[in-house]
């Protein structure tokens, strides 16, 4: 494993307010009341993900939030490093569209430079989802480093790191039922990969890296819909992935990480990416609840988030966040 930083209280919160919100003549109102309501949409690609479509740009993706009432605060796929691809494997899918290069950012070429221009031009908020690379956060932290540097150069501020883990050993899991199959196959079986899953998650809240989770429950995304597995890929080994769960969540409410609630859920297993059960323990361990859509298109930004956020107060949750600088941020439900 790499170095371990040590973690540093988290940064005062501050409240937002109406000024933080800008919306052109005749956009629609927020989900909730004035000044409250889910308000930002904390996870959303552009058309350097490597699976979006050409035309998701970032300055589609602001007015699309614009007319949904929604501050869009990016999320994109960080570059990885030699040796590693997330390359998308068999058919399309509902959740992304034809795709001929891999997944994300690249540093040996000028994209990344690029993202951050086209995001800066377009007044968008910055962020990165980086995934831990089958538990080698050595290179992990190398790759954050360098984000930070080229955020400088550019002239750009990074508002948040999202966790999220895509690869088992060296091979992506969550492609396909079969890539899932394959990756629980090469752990031992599914009580192996969810503890393999949810503890290289741990190890990499514990680096003070990140400030959010993302789709935690996302190996669960072919336990229904149209790319469901006969049968759930974790049947059998429910109280394990439970117990892992429950664990992560608890590192994550010492370490001040918070928890994506992921609407992007819909496209896969028809619901969002925390279930009633997995957010009933995040409200009892008091965890921040950040929302985004995952949205890989400007049409896909705020998807769901009108059943998202009845869903969060009728979980007594009372208040969203999204970052600045690293810094979280209320936003009041109620």
């Amino acid at each position: 494993m790499g170095r371990t930083r040590t973690l540093t209280p988290a940064a005062p919160a501050v409240q937002e307010t109406l000024e933080d919100r800008r919306r052109p003549p005749g956009a629609r109102r927020p989900c909730g009341p004035t000044g409250v309501g889910l308000l930002v949409d904390n996870h959303v690609h552009t058309r350097h993900s490597g699976h979006s479509p050409e035309g998701n740009d970032p300055v589609s993706l602001r007015w699309a939030g614009l007319n949904r009432g929604l501050r869009v605060s990016l999320r994109e796929h960080a570059p990885l490093p030699e040796g590693f691809e997330l390359r998308q494997v068999g058919r399309p899918g509902p959740e992304f569209p034809p795709v001929s290069r891999a997944v994300g950012l690249s540093l040996r070429d000028r994209s990344l430079g690029v993202f951050f221009r086209e995001a800066l031009e377009a007044g968008l908020s910055v962020g990165f989802e980086v995934d831990v690379l089958g538990g080698r956060l050595d290179l992990t932290e190398e790759l954050v480093e360098e984000l930070y540097r080229q955020a400088r150069r550019h002239g750009a501020t990074i508002d948040a790191l999202n966790c999220s883990h895509h690869i088992m050993g060296e091979a992506p899991w969550d492609f396909t039922p079969q890539t899932l199959q394959a990756a629980i196959a090469f752990c031992g079986g599914p009580a192996a990969f969810a503890r393999r899953y949810f503890a290289e998650i741990r190890e990499a809240v514990q680096t003070g890296m990140f400030h959010c989770v993302s789709h935690i429950e996302a190996p669960r995304k072919f336990d229904a819909g149209p790319a469901a597995l006969p049968r759930p890929a974790f049947t059998g080994a429910e109280e394990v992935w439970w117990e892992e769960l429950r664990q992560t969540l608890e590192t994550m409410a010492v370490c001040g990480v918070a928890l994506e609630y992921n609407t992007g859920g819909l496209a896969t297993w028809g619901r969002p990416y925390l279930s009633p059960e997995t957010l009933a323990e995040a409200v009892r361990l008091g965890l921040r609840i950040v929302v985004g859509s995952d949205a890989h298109h400007p049409d896909q930004v705020g998807r769901g988030f009108v059943d998202a956020e009845r869903d969060l107060r009728r979980a007594g949750v009372g208040e969203v966040w999204t970052f600045r600088a690293g810094r979280p941020v209320a936003i009041p439900l109620v």
